[in-house]
């Protein structure tokens, strides 16, 4: 790969975070329309504020990123202290599933949810990368290739 070039992917965490952090954003979005519905016929300011809280929440939620960049993989979260680097070459095993991967490095084990087009390219980079001497399991069953 090009030391040049920039990959970045959308990822979701894993499952069970992923399921309530949307749920807690689409609980400001029910509340601010239940507001709306209390008022007929009138925008109160607690349904302002709740819908551009869901707002806020939905765009961070959504800003998740993976960013393979000069034999790095960089994780960016929600916030800055929630971001990680992990070397290519540190990567022992990538387990490969349905909706997403399982990273197992020296480190410990990352799981991201990701699209299929999406997870299938990042696959490919990384197969591409000289320093990655781990093993990929699932990848050629996987569904969506």
């Amino acid at each position: 790969m090009s030391t040049n070039k920039i990959h970045v992917f959308r990822y979701q965490p894993d499952l069970p975070d992923t399921v309530i952090y949307w749920s807690i954003t689409f609980i400001f979005f029910l509340m601010s329309m239940i507001g709306l519905m209390e008022h007929t016929g009138q925008i109160n300011l607690f349904s302002v504020i709740t819908f551009i809280i869901f707002l806020i929440f939905g765009y961070f939620g959504a800003k998740r990123k993976i960013i393979i960049s000069n034999e790095q993989l960089k994780v960016l979260g929600i916030m800055k202290r929630n971001g990680y680097q992990i070397d290519i070459e540190q990567i022992e095993k990538i387990s490969v599933g349905s909706h997403g991967l399982t990273m197992t490095t020296i480190e410990g084990t990352f799981t991201y949810l990701m699209r299929p087009k999406s997870k299938n390219m990042l696959i490919d980079i990384i197969q591409k990368e000289k320093t990655f001497q781990g093993v990929i399991e699932g990848y050629k069953k996987s569904v969506d290739y």
